[in-house]
């Protein structure tokens, strides 16, 4: 009769002790599924937040492409310039000698007459 006291309070212990691992194996299962959920929300803002940055990024990059085409056009609005005033200050620096020439013909005409 003793043996089986024994034998039966051996398996209680066995059973209580399964049961406190088991508790244990629960929590722990418990604290890991709060944990990955926790990780699963995070890892959806950081992808709303890199959405978000690529979104930015592709509306700065279309406004770039726009600024630099505005540039283009401003710098080859500036060559036309430039060219347009290196000819007509050309024109200009030649008008002193134009005017020397000019009149040493009248001073040929007048000689002449």
């Amino acid at each position: 009769m003793d043996a089986i006291k024994k034998k039966m309070q051996g398996m209680k212990l066995e059973k209580d002790n399964a049961m406190d691992r088991a508790l244990l194996c629960e929590q722990q299962a418990r604290d890991a599924n709060a944990r990955a959920e926790k990780a699963e929300e995070e890892a959806r803002a950081l992808q709303k937040k890199i959405q978000t940055i690529e979104n930015d990024l592709d509306q700065t990059q279309e406004a770039l492409m726009q600024v630099n085409a505005k540039l283009e056009e401003k710098d080859k609005a500036l060559q036309n310039v430039s060219t347009l005033c290196n000819t007509r200050f050309s024109k200009i620096e030649q008008v002193p000698t134009l005017v020397i020439v000019w009149n040493r013909e009248k001073e040929k005409e007048v000689d002449l007459r």
